[in-house]
């Protein structure tokens, strides 16, 4: 009788910890639940990122279906480009003062189209399309 007990203890046990394990894989797989998943809305900490609020030569980093993306107000346009350098994956920055975007892990620089100014970095950022809406900044593909 009591190894029954024991065994049915030991195979629950086993079980949960399976179901646990499964658990946890689907949610890293399963698509996320934050405001900006699935959407071209660019989201930052408190919410979407509206054009109104970027100051001239001004750029900022939001989250969007896209992944992280750079914004900068040039006069009346926003310019886009993916905020990931190209390098090793830190997130790149704006520098007004240089006008230049800079990735600070090891000092890539890339002008407002992605090119790649000095390395390491040798691919471009890519761009993207940038909308400014009432609800906020919409990110897409270029040309899509």
């Amino acid at each position: 009788m009591r190894r029954r007990v024991v065994n049915a203890f030991l195979g629950m046990g086993f079980v949960s910890t399976l179901g646990g394990f499964a658990g946890a894989a689907l949610a890293y797989l399963w698509p996320g639940a934050s405001g900006a998943s699935g959407s071209n809305l660019l989201m930052g900490k408190d919410g979407p990122l509206s054009a109104a609020t970027l100051a001239q030569d001004e750029g900022v980093v939001g989250r969007s279906n896209l992944g992280k993306v750079l914004v900068i107000r040039r006069g009346e346009r926003l310019v886009g480009l993916q905020a990931t350098c190209t390098h090793l994956g830190c997130i790149v920055a704006w520098n007004s003062a240089t006008q230049q975007v800079e990735c600070p892990c090891h000092g890539a620089r890339y002008d407002l189209q992605g090119r790649v100014l000095r390395g390491p970095a040798r691919e471009p950022l890519a761009q993207l399309q940038v909308t400014a809406g009432d609800e906020g900044i919409r990110v897409g593909p270029l040309g899509g």
